[in-house]
C-alpha cells in the first residue's frame, strides 16, 4: 500500500515480535521483524525504516549497542527501546543514546500504539548529543534486576499474553552462580557481569539486601551519618582506630572495642590511606538536597577524593548559586520542599546548560528516569547507595564534561 510506514521490530524471543507485527499492522504500519541485532542493523543500512522498535537485552549485541550504532550510522531513523529488564539505568542510557521513549514490559496494545503514533508523528523529541558524548556512554554491562521473576511479555487485548516458554533447568545452571538462573534462558549464557567480573550479580544482589536490613547499630558503632570526618577522629583516637573503619566509614567492631586499640602512635604515611590523592583536579560539585544529613555525608564523601564542593538546601539557594558560579556537576535530589515535578531540574539545565546532573532520589521510578534524561539529567542514581556507588557515578558523569 502506498505511503504505508516502515518499522523494523528487533526482540530475540519470536513470539514478541509476532505479537507487535500483529498489534502494528492493524494500524496499517508495514512491519518487518528479526530476532539479531546484527541482522537488523544490516538491513536498515540497506533500505529505509521510519521507526526501530528493539528490545535491550539480546545476546551477541544488545539493543542498546544497536542504538548507539543506529544513531551514529542511521541518525533519521526514529527508536523505542522495550525492555522486560527495566531499569532507571538503562532507561536514562537509552534517551541520552537517541530513543524517543522506553517501554518496560509487558505492555499493553494502546500502550504500544500511543507511543508509535507519538514517535511518528513528532511527539516525541530526541536527546541531542554530539558523537564524543554518546561514545562516552558504557553500555558493555547492562544492569538487570536478577532479584526479580522473567516475566517478558505484552498484554494483547486480542490474544493471551505472551510469556517465555517454560525453562529448561538443566541448561540454565550457571557455573559463576553455581545455580540454575533465568538470565541463561535469556542470553544463552552467563551474562556479562558474571562473565567479566567472575561473580553472581543475582546473589550479590540478595545479599546486598540482607545486609542492609542488618545495618550497623548506632548506639554502638560509627557510620558515616556521624559529625566528623577521618581527621578529626584520628586525632582524638589516634591511627589503629582509624584503621578499624573501612573505607566508608563503618566500624564493624562495638564502640568500647574500638577504644581499645588507641594507642596514639605517630602518624605514618600509610596512616594517610584515607586522604585524597593531591595530584587530582578539583572539580566543582554542587550538591542540591534539602535533608542536612544526606547532604552533609555527600560533601564528606566526595571531598576526600578533592571535588569542590557547594551545598544548597531549599531552591532558592540552588538558583542562586547557578547564577552566581559555574559547576562542572550537580547532584539534584528529585523530591524537594517548594518543588514541583522536575521544575528545578529544567531550572538548572535553563540557567547553565553546561553543568552535568546526576539525580539522586530515594522515590526511583522508570517515568521520573526518563524524563529527567530527556530534560538533561545525565546519571541517575537512587537512595540509598552507597559512597562507592556515589564515586562511581560522580567519576563517570565528570568523564563526559566538557
Amino acid at each position: 500500500m502506498e505511503n504505508q510506514v516502515k518499522i523494523m521490530v528487533v526482540d530475540d524471543e519470536l513470539g514478541i515480535c509476532k505479537n507487535v507485527e500483529k498489534i502494528l499492522v492493524k494500524n496499517n504500519y508495514s512491519v518487518v521483524h528479526t530476532q539479531s541485532a546484527a541482522k537488523a542493523l544490516e538491513m536498515m543500512k540497506n533500505e529505509p525504516f521510519s521507526l526501530l522498535i528493539s528490545d535491550i537485552v539480546m545476546p551477541e549485541m544488545n539493543g542498546l549497542e544497536l542504538l548507539k550504532q543506529v544513531a551514529k550510522e542511521i541518525p533519521d531513523t526514529k527508536t523505542i527501546m522495550m525492555t522486560g529488564y527495566a531499569s532507571t539505568d538503562t532507561a536514562v542510557k537509552a534517551i541520552r543514546l537517541g530513543a524517543l521513549d522506553y517501554i518496560p514490559k509487558p505492555f499493553t496494545p494502546d500502550e504500544l500504539r500511543t507511543t508509535v503514533s507519538k514517535a511518528l508523528l513528532g511527539g516525541l523529541e530526541k536527546v541531542s548529543l554530539s558523537d564524543e558524548q554518546r561514545e562516552a556512554i558504557e553500555i558493555m554491562d547492562i544492569d538487570i534486576d536478577l532479584t526479580k521473576g522473567v516475566t517478558t511479555g505484552l498484554q494483547d487485548q486480542d490474544s493471551e499474553i505472551i510469556i517465555d516458554e517454560p525453562l529448561q533447568t538443566l541448561e540454565l545452571h550457571c557455573s559463576v552462580g553455581d545455580m540454575v538462573c533465568d538470565v541463561m534462558g535469556k542470553l544463552g549464557a552467563t551474562c556479562k557481569t558474571g562473565l567479566k567480573k567472575k561473580y553472581c550479580p543475582k546473589i550479590k544482589a540478595m545479599e546486598k539486601k540482607k545486609a542492609k536490613a542488618s545495618y550497623f547499630n548506632p548506639k554502638t558503632m560509627i557510620g558515616i551519618d556521624q559529625p566528623f570526618d577521618y581527621n578529626e577522629v584520628m586525632a582524638i583516637t589516634g591511627p589503629e582506630y582509624l584503621h578499624n573503619m573501612n573505607r566508608d566509614g563503618f566500624a564493624f567492631l562495638p564502640y568500647e572495642e574500638l577504644k581499645k586499640v588507641n594507642t596514639h602512635k605517630k602518624t605514618t604515611k600509610q596512616d594517610k590511606i584515607f586522604a585524597s590523592d593531591e595530584k587530582r583536579l578539583t572539580k566543582n560539585i554542587l550538591v542540591v538536597e534539602d535533608e542536612v544529613s544526606v547532604n552533609n555525608n555527600i560533601r564528606k564523601i566526595l571531598s576526600k577524593n578533592n571535588f569542590q564542593i557547594d551545598q544548597a538546601m531549599t531552591k532558592d539557594q540552588a538558583i542562586e548559586k547557578i547564577h552566581k558560579q559555574t559547576y562542572s556537576l550537580v547532584l539534584l535530589d528529585l523530591r524537594m520542599p517548594g518543588v514541583t515535578g522536575l521544575e528545578l531540574l529544567q531550572n538548572i539545565c535553563k540557567i547553565q546548560p553546561s553543568a552535568k546532573v546526576i539525580i539522586i532520589t530515594g522515590y526511583a521510578s522508570i517515568g521520573t528516569a526518563i524524563e529527567s534524561a530527556k530534560i538533561g539529567a545525565v546519571n541517575y542514581l537512587s537512595k540509598p547507595f552507597t559512597p562507592d556507588e556515589l564515586r562511581d557515578v560522580a567519576e563517570q558523569t565528570f568523564a563526559i564534561a566538557v
